[in-house]
């Protein structure tokens, strides 16, 4: 089992024992909403049964992350060279810099393991927090889109962004000048 660590968190594959945990914290409508693929209410059957589809899916890299308990989920998913990155946090560790620690650890382990280009990812307008999120990393603005939302039942306006391996050498470069 690859388990990834960073200065707070611990990164580790979903396992069975998980469901519950990851039911929980998706089945609050403030973080369902900002999820395409989430159903609303989603329940510990449905986390087994993404859990239970993963093992088709051997070229993704998913990641429960861990801080005295399962906090949310980061991935990144599809096309070999230019892979998605999703992401969620449950509520009560909004905040805290937790996703911006698990998405670094990920995309770098992602950078030196394959040969990637670039990342790609997606945010709906009205969530600034997960913008703000993939700025930090140094994703730009590529387009725009409308989205079927799951838990919405509907078509969402949607941003597009690009993240290159170039583009987030250097924002962390900058991340870590700041730091110290």
């Amino acid at each position: 089992m690859q388990v990834l660590l960073t200065r707070r968190l611990s990164l580790r594959p979903p396992a069975l024992p998980d469901a519950e945990d990851i039911a929980l914290g998706l089945n609050n409508w403030k973080v369902a909403r900002m999820l395409a693929r989430v159903p609303f209410p989603y329940w510990p059957a449905d986390a087994e049964d993404w859990i239970a589809g993963l093992a088709k899916t051997r070229d993704d890299l998913v990641f429960t992350i861990h801080r005295e308990r399962l906090i949310g989920v980061v991935s990144l998913e599809g096309d070999g060279s230019e892979p998605e990155l999703g992401y969620w946090l449950a509520e009560p560790w909004h905040g805290h810099g937790y996703m911006t620690e698990a998405a670094t650890a990920l995309i770098e382990h992602a950078f030196a393991l394959r040969d990637i280009r670039a990342v790609t990812s997606s945010a709906f307008p009205d969530n600034p927090a997960s913008m703000r999120l993939q700025e930090k990393l140094g994703f730009v603005m590529t387009g725009a889109r409308q989205t079927w939302s799951n838990s919405r039942q509907a078509q969402v306006p949607t941003w597009t962004t690009r993240l290159t391996r170039t583009a987030f050498e250097k924002a962390m470069g900058e991340e870590l000048v700041e730091a110290a």
